[in-house]
C-alpha cells in the first residue's frame, strides 16, 4: 500500500475530538538523526564485473523507474529503449548518485516498506559500473523475459469516473477535486483501489476521501460554487470553510504512476456507508506537457465484510491547530516542534472513540505531511521514554512526494506507549534537496495554505477484538 498525501486543510482534516485532548508542554530534545545513507559513487568501480544493459541495468530501469519515465508518462523522458538510457546516462548516474532519483523519502535505518521505489546500494553501483564502462548494452537475449510486479490490483468490482473532462488551469502544479457517486446500496469495505489517469502525462498522483452522507450537500455545494468542473482543493479532498468538529472526509487512500493500482493491507479495509460520496483530488503537473482535458478512472475492489475495520487517523498537536503555537520565526534555520501523547487514548479520541483507548491496535501504515519549510520529520512510538519503534522518518523533505507508506511488518501498539511526532523547518531562505528556492516569510505558523504550516502524522490502524 502506498497512499500519496497532498496537503491536508488543518481544522478540517482534524476531528473536533482532537482538539480535546489534554496536553502537556514538551521540552524533548530533538531526536538524533539516522546517518547519512553512503555515498556510493565515491567509491572505485568493481573490476570484477562486466555490466550490461539488458543484463543487468534494464531490469532495475523497468521496474524502478519506467513507470513514470515512458512515453507519455508524467516523466520530461522515456527510459524505455537501449538508444533512450544511453542517452541519459550521464543525467541517470547523477541523479542515483544524488538519491534523488527514484523519489524514496522515507529512510531505510527507520523501518522498512513495501514497494519500496528507492536504488539499494547494490544497484547504484552497478548503474555507476555500467557508466564508467561506457554504456554497453550487451546481448538482448540477456534481457529478462518479463519485468516482476511490484504491487497491483488483485480485482476490480467498481469503476467510477470524473464527471466531466477537466483541464488544469494552474502551472506548474495544480490541485482539483471531483464528487464521484457512489452507487452501492450496503455498506461496502474499500479494499484496494487504483486509478487509470486520462492524461498520464499530467497526472502526478491522486488521493481518494469518503464523504459521510450527512455531509454531501455540503459538498456538493462546493462543487457548485466553484467555476468549473470540480473545486480547487490545494488543502486536500475536504472544504476548508468546514466547521471546526464538523465531521469531514475521511482519507481512504491514493495512487501514483507506476502502476493501475493495489491492494490495501491483507485483511483489512475501508468502511463505506450507503448515501456516501467518494472524493477524488486530481494532482497535475504541466511541466512535462501542455494541459488538455483529463477524464480519469477510478478502480475500487470492495468486500461486504473484513477480518479487521481500518482507520486513516491523524495525529498532532491540537494546541498548534487551535492555538497557533506552532512558531516559526523568520530568519531561523532550524525551528523544531514536538508533540508526545498516549497512543491509546489519541487513537480513540482521533476514530471518535470507535477505536477502545484500553487496547492495543496495530500500525499498518504510517505518513508525515508539512508544507513548502519543512526539512526534516520523524514519527516513533516511545515507552517510558524510549523509544520502541521507529514509524518513519523523512530526513529531506519533499512537498510533493508525501505518502502513508506500508509497513513490511505492522507494529502492534500496547497501553502505556506513545506516539511522538517531531517536526523540523527552515523559515531562513533556502535552496531544498529537491525543487525551486523557498524564501523566509514573517508570522509563519499552522494553516491551511502552502505559505503556511503544518505538522501532522497520518496512521493506517486496525484494532482486533
Amino acid at each position: 500500500m502506498r497512499l500519496l498525501l497532498p496537503p491536508p486543510g488543518a481544522r478540517t482534516w482534524l476531528p473536533g475530538v482532537l482538539c480535546a485532548l489534554a496536553v502537556s508542554a514538551c521540552t524533548e530534545k530533538p531526536r538524533e538523526p539516522s546517518p547519512p545513507l553512503p555515498d556510493v559513487c565515491a567509491e572505485p568501480s568493481s573490476s570484477q564485473r562486466e555490466v550490461t544493459y539488458y543484463r543487468d541495468v534494464k531490469p532495475v530501469l523497468d521496474v524502478k523507474c519506467a513507470g513514470c519515465h515512458q512515453n507519455g508518462g508524467i516523466a520530461p523522458f522515456a527510459l524505455t529503449t537501449p538508444q533512450q538510457v544511453q542517452g541519459m546516462k550521464d543525467a541517470i548516474l547523477h541523479s542515483v548518485c544524488e538519491r534523488a532519483m527514484p523519489p524514496w523519502p522515507p529512510h531505510r535505518d527507520c523501518n522498512q516498506y513495501d514497494h519500496d521505489r528507492s536504488l539499494s546500494d547494490e544497484q547504484i553501483a552497478l548503474l555507476r559500473d555500467w557508466v564508467r564502462a561506457g554504456a554497453p548494452l550487451g546481448n538482448e537475449s540477456d534481457a529478462p523475459q518479463e519485468t516482476p510486479t511490484e504491487s497491483r490490483l488483485t480485482r476490480v468490482d467498481l469503476e467510477l469516473v470524473m464527471p466531466e473532462p477537466y483541464t488544469p488551469q494552474l502551472a506548474p502544479d495544480e490541485y482539483r477535486c471531483f464528487l464521484l457517486d457512489w452507487p452501492e446500496t450496503e455498506e461496502k469495505f474499500i479494499t484496494g483501489l487504483g486509478v487509470v489517469p486520462g492524461q498520464t502525462e499530467l497526472v502526478h498522483h491522486v488521493l481518494i476521501a469518503s464523504v459521510p452522507p450527512e455531509e454531501v450537500d455540503t459538498y456538493a455545494r462546493a462543487d457548485e460554487a466553484d467555476p468549473g468542473p470540480g473545486f480547487s482543493c490545494p488543502g486536500g479532498p475536504t472544504l476548508p470553510s468546514t466547521p471546526k468538529g464538523t465531521p469531514v472526509a475521511t482519507l481512504v487512500g491514493g495512487w501514483v504512476p507506476g502502476g493501475e493500482g493495489a491492494d490495501l493491507a491483507a485483511g483489512t479495509g475501508v468502511r463505506i456507508r450507503p448515501g456516501s460520496k467518494l472524493v477524488m483530488q486530481m494532482h497535475y503537473n504541466t511541466s512535462s506537457a501542455a494541459p488538455v482535458p483529463d477524464v480519469s478512472k477510478l478502480l475500487l475492489k470492495l468486500d461486504g465484510s473484513v477480518e479487521h475495520e481500518a482507520f486513516m487517523l491523524p495525529f498532532t498537536d491540537p494546541r498548534w491547530v487551535r492555538d497557533r503555537s506552532m512558531s516559526i520565526p523568520k530568519g531561523e534555520t532550524d525551528v523544531v516542534h514536538i508533540f508526545s501523547y498516549d497512543a491509546l487514548e489519541a487513537a480513540s479520541r482521533a476514530s471518535r472513540e470507535k477505536l477502545r483507548d484500553d487496547a492495543a491496535f496495530t500500525i499498518y501504515g504510517a505518513g508525515l505531511h508539512m508544507h513548502r519549510r519543512g526539512t526534516r520529520a520523524v514519527l516513533t512510538v516511545e515507552k517510558s521514554g524510549k523509544e520502541s519503534a521507529c514509524l518513519l522518518e523523512v530526513p529531506e523533505w519533499d512537498f510533493h512526494w508525501q505518502g502513508v507508506y506500508s509497513l513490511q511488518r505492522p507494529v502492534r501498539v500496547s497501553p502505556g506507549e506513545d506516539l511522538r511526532l517531531e517536526c523540523h523547518w527552515n523559515n531562513a531562505g533556502f535552496l531544498p534537496h529537491h525543487g525551486a528556492p523557498v524564501p523566509a516569510v514573517a508570522d509563519l505558523n499552522w494553516g491551511e495554505g502552502t505559505d503556511d504550516e503544518m505538522c501532522i502524522a497520518f496512521l493506517y490502524v486496525t484494532q482486533e477484538g
